[in-house]
């Protein structure tokens, strides 16, 4: 399975396979600015989809990689994966959610 580089400024997603092991940054060959390395699960929003990039970003800014996030019911970690956001305020209730699921770099 492969992932995705991302990146913010110009809005581009790229399938990257994995070197496990590797230290890679990955720079953005339009405006040079590093790149996100996500899971292939996410799907990114169109080009033009400004509110759909926020999204991404916010989450991004906010330690979700797009990697399994697990559900919490009644106060219960379930096994079942939750689904990402796609509006902003949904994000913005997610992170709060699930902030014990981010990954803090």
């Amino acid at each position: 399975m492969g992932y995705k580089k991302v990146c913010l400024t110009c809005k581009l997603s790229f399938n990257q396979s994995l070197n496990i092991g590797s230290d890679a940054v990955y720079t953005c060959a339009n405006c040079g600015n590093s790149m996100h390395l996500l899971t292939h699960r996410f799907r990114p929003p169109r080009k033009d989809d400004s509110k759909g990039w926020e999204v991404v970003e916010f989450l991004i800014t906010n330690g979700f990689y797009y990697q399994h996030i697990f559900k919490i019911e009644n106060d219960v970690l379930t096994n079942v994966y939750e689904d990402y956001p796609v509006k902003l305020a949904d994000a913005k209730e997610f992170v709060e959610k699930y902030k014990e699921q981010s990954i803090k770099e």
